[in-house]
């Protein structure tokens, strides 16, 4: 849970609460409804095949190579976005005391620091991680039980009456109708992406089954988590004051003239975000790597230094394409957090899709075999699944930022096809080899 939760919850949850008003909450659950259903089908292949590569190489073995090869590539551009917002996020966060400063010269700072602290390793980097991942649970925890205690009067100077009627500002559930909670999703989904860490567990784990336990737990708990906190949230600050430019759990509190409380929250999150970030790019450097092992990538992508093991050359590539996100933070410094979040989330649901699809597939060829308690209902509730990633895509074009971001996914798309017909080793990757000799 805590490996989900980042700044695309922290600070991206104040466009979705603009968007849709209190109805926010059930985009937050049919959120945690299809990204239940993802991991389902994601869990069933990794535990039939716990292999390296996971889902990509599932994707070669079952939909063919072609799929598998934009899959890996868009996940790792996926990252790179991730990685280019949590670093925006985090200027967005230190404006809140140096509000003078451009949002450019701290997230450039951010991810060149970042960058630095993966070319001398990340050793113990998991154990830090686990750590912050427990600090970001305990933040929303802490902000539900303050907001509660504001409930029942034990802060004297609360603004106003907190409840409902308040943050609803008598629009009521739907202040911009159903077409308001459509729009919201693409942002929300943002706050759910991460998922492909259960496909990479499966080949860790002593044991395997215990993967549908922890995909329940993680996928249950993120969605009332997130619920509580943004209805915690809707309590305290009217939907309509929301904002982008700073978070809006700190923004409740310091409308509730809790502002060390505010500081407090802002600096953890602050953290958390840096923490995202840095297993963000040691996760893309791997996935870009594993592209080049497999003659996918550029052979640069897999030089590594011989005395740490750093891999140096998926780096150089990382730092080319973080350049050219976070510039985009001079250029378009309003907009910019919206724009890549949205096109972040344009590629998650692709990859969502693949993975739906080589899930029906392998259902085809493995009827005797375990399937994830998590994709309850299936085939049918995977074509539904599939059909609303679909229809929620299409909707998000309604919005302008949303479809500069499709526009962009669409043309990085375009270059990821034509390097695939100039790829010279056209055969299947040696993990979905080994893969399908061993089930055989």
């Amino acid at each position: 849970m805590g490996g989900i939760i980042g700044a695309g919850f922290f600070l991206g949850a104040g466009s979705p609460i603009r968007t849709a008003g209190p109805s926010v909450l059930l985009a937050f659950l049919i959120g945690g409804l299809i990204t239940s259903q993802v991991i389902g089908a994601l869990n069933t292949v990794a535990l039939d095949h716990p292999v390296e590569g996971a889902f990509k190489v599932y994707a070669d073995m079952y939909t063919g190579r072609f799929l598998g090869y934009m899959q890996g590539w868009t996940y790792y551009l996926t990252s790179i976005l991730t990685i280019s917002s949590e670093a925006v996020a985090s200027a967005i966060f230190v404006r809140v005391w140096l509000p003078s400063v451009p949002v450019w010269v701290f997230s450039s700072s951010f991810a060149a620091l970042i960058l630095l602290i993966n070319c001398f390793g990340v050793k113990n980097f998991g154990m830090v991680e686990s750590f912050m991942s427990v600090v970001k649970i305990a933040a929303l925890i802490g902000f539900i039980v303050v907001v509660a205690l504001m409930i029942f009067g034990v802060h004297p100077h609360t603004v106003g009456s907190v409840g409902f009627t308040t943050s609803s500002g008598g629009h009521g559930f739907f202040p911009h109708g159903v077409g308001g909670l459509f729009q919201s999703m693409l942002i929300v989904i943002f706050a759910y992406a991460g998922i492909g860490v259960f496909a990479t567990a499966a080949i860790e784990l002593k044991h395997p089954r215990k993967l549908d336990v922890g995909g329940m737990a993680t996928s249950l708990g993120l969605t009332v988590l997130y619920i509580l906190a943004i209805g915690s949230l809707l309590l305290v600050l009217p939907w309509s004051q929301a904002s982008t430019q700073i978070s809006p759990f700190v923004q409740a509190l310091q409308h509730a003239h809790m502002r060390t409380l505010a500081d407090i929250l802002n600096g953890v999150i602050l953290i958390a975000a840096f923490s995202v970030m840095a297993g963000a790019v040691f996760s893309s450097c791997q996935i870009l790597a594993s592209l080049g092992h497999s003659g996918e990538a550029p052979r640069f992508s897999t030089r590594t230094s011989k005395r740490r093991e750093i891999p140096y050359g998926a780096l150089v590539f990382t730092a080319i394409g973080l350049a050219i996100f976070i510039g985009l933070s001079y250029i378009l410094p309003s907009t910019v957090y919206n724009f890549l979040v949205s096109a972040s989330s344009f590629f998650t649901f692709f990859n969502w899709f693949i993975m739906l699809t080589t899930f029906l597939v392998w259902r085809r060829k493995n009827r005797n075999k375990h399937i994830s308690w998590l994709a309850f209902g299936h085939p049918v509730s995977t074509y539904l699944t599939m059909a609303a990633i679909v229809f929620l895509a299409f909707y998000a074009l309604t919005d302008r930022v949303d479809r500069l971001g499709f526009y962009v996914c669409v043309g990085m798309a375009i270059v990821i096809t034509a390097c695939y017909f100039f790829t010279r080793k056209f055969k299947t990757s040696p993990a979905a080899t080994n893969a399908l000799t061993d089930k055989e």
